[in-house]
């Protein structure tokens, strides 16, 4: 499920799961879903569009974003972070990035594209690295 269909099952109010850890300094918009057992770090920015599944760790100062055409007739485009992944410090994840179970992202990426289950992805723009 991706895309308008994704952003229509999104309540109006962000939901946050059971157990997650939330850092200072998150920005976290209304259409905004977290799953349980989450670590967000300190300075993350997630707007409208943003799912985070289960058991996600995410670093200081990722920033997600949800515009990719940067138009006048904004409509958010979802992303979604697959359970158990891991976002390094500093990333940038491109709107309507799908990030696989158990992936890695390293510090300071950039993630243009969708990221496979159980792969390790780094650098600008991230490139894959290595299979878990």
């Amino acid at each position: 499920m991706r895309y308008h269909e994704h952003l229509s099952n999104i309540s109006k109010k962000a939901q946050i799961g059971r157990n997650c850890t939330l850092h200072a300094g998150i920005h976290i918009h209304d259409k905004v879903a977290i799953g349980d057992n989450c670590k967000i770090q300190a300075l993350v920015f997630m707007p409208n569009g943003v799912t985070i599944e289960n058991n996600v760790f995410i670093g200081p100062c990722v920033c997600f974003t949800n515009d990719p055409t940067l138009g006048d007739d904004f409509e958010p485009v979802p992303t979604i972070v697959m359970e158990g992944a891991k976002i390094g410090a500093n990333s940038t994840i491109i709107a309507g990035i799908v990030i696989g179970k158990n992936a890695i992202i390293g510090c300071g990426s950039v993630v243009l594209t969708d990221i496979p289950d159980n792969q390790v992805w780094a650098g600008n723009p991230a490139r894959f690295i290595r299979k878990l």
